[in-house]
């Protein structure tokens, strides 16, 4: 399976200009990309050969390996256009990714932020640029003084023209972790939803026809306070009656989420564009919003039933799985 899918990657890189008239946008919290060198300036030392998770080379590049094969299924006929990635630590890690895995021929140049989180995590764009011609990026930062002394990671934002000649905004977002308490940290990913949302506003008031497209994981689900009152986002019901600047959520009716805690699922990893994707009035129009359950990204859940997402380690102990999050994806046609 693993060389059917290096062989389709091979075969797709002699083709990948051709013209289609749909446009594949994926998410994909990838979860601890790290290369195996250490950053005295980062907190990375679970991720080096001598930690106790052994993260060694073969290590590294069977994770480069698994990217490649979900990257390759998300959209079988041409890969995605565009890809939003978090929880990658640097440069060179996604540098690896598209100039020294199969990725290579198909043609992926990228933005990759570099913010001040203390494990060094970051988050990232691929885009093909036959499809997406970049005009501009940008880093927000996400100041949570006096809330919080852990910094947290920037927004990336990233301008771009795709085959209309219309001008796309993307905003790539991890907002701030769940993991000491809902109630605690939910006002940092108020603060986070805050600069994205300021960001957006200017966005809005200088684009003519303005394509909007924030994407991430958010830390929270569609229905809660970041995203509604933070963001101002509507549910996707109210898209198709909704005014051009005005943000619609896309997975406020998944059936189930692209995160496991706990044996319940949540919808953590999030599409919110403008709503001029979703009303008719323009050129782009988001036909599909979907989260990507592959068998071979979920294993059995033994202690709660079901299914949860396929990791690299169970604990410490490496299995060679994908992410603790699946990915999500997006179809726009034009």
């Amino acid at each position: 399976m693993r060389r059917f899918f290096v062989v389709w990657l091979l075969l797709l890189g002699s083709a990948w200009a051709v013209a289609d008239e749909t446009i594949n946008v994926m998410f994909y919290n990838v979860e601890n990309l790290f290369d195996t060198v250490d950053d005295p300036e980062k907190e990375d030392e679970e991720y080096l050969p001598s930690s106790a998770r052994r993260w060694t080379q073969n290590r590294f590049q069977e994770k480069i390996s698994n990217i490649c094969r979900v990257i390759a299924a998300a959209d079988p006929e041409n890969a995605p256009e565009i890809i939003g990635m978090a929880e990658v630590e640097n440069d060179s890690v996604i540098d690896y990714l598209t100039r020294r895995s199969p990725l290579r021929n198909i043609g992926y140049d990228y933005v990759v932020t570099n913010s001040p989180d203390k494990r060094g995590i970051d988050v990232a764009l691929l885009y093909k640029r036959s499809y997406f011609r970049l005009l501009s990026t940008e880093s927000l930062r996400v100041d949570l003084s006096p809330m919080s002394s852990s910094p947290t990671r920037d927004i990336l934002h990233v301008t771009g023209k795709v085959a209309t000649g219309d001008t796309v905004d993307i905003l790539v977002c991890h907002w701030p972790s769940r993991s000491t308490g809902v109630e605690r940290t939910e006002p940092l990913r108020v603060r986070a939803a805050h600069v994205a949302a300021g960001r957006i506003s200017e966005i809005i008031n200088q684009r003519r026809k303005p394509y909007v497209i924030l994407m991430g994981d958010l830390n929270e689900g569609p229905d809660e306070r970041a995203v509604r009152t933070g963001l101002n986002a509507a549910p996707k019901s109210l898209g198709a009656n909704s005014v051009d600047s005005e943000l619609v959520t896309l997975m406020d009716d998944m059936p189930d989420g692209s995160y496991r805690y706990n044996g319940e699922w949540d919808k953590y990893d999030q599409f919110v564009v403008s709503a001029s994707f979703l009303n008719g009035l323009g050129c782009l129009e988001i036909t599909d919003a979907r989260i990507c359950r592959f068998g071979f990204l979920l294993q059995e859940d033994k202690t709660y039933g079901g299914q949860k997402p396929f990791r690299a380690y169970n604990g410490y102990r490496y299995q060679g799985g994908y992410s603790d999050h699946l990915p999500i994806v997006l179809d726009i046609s034009y």
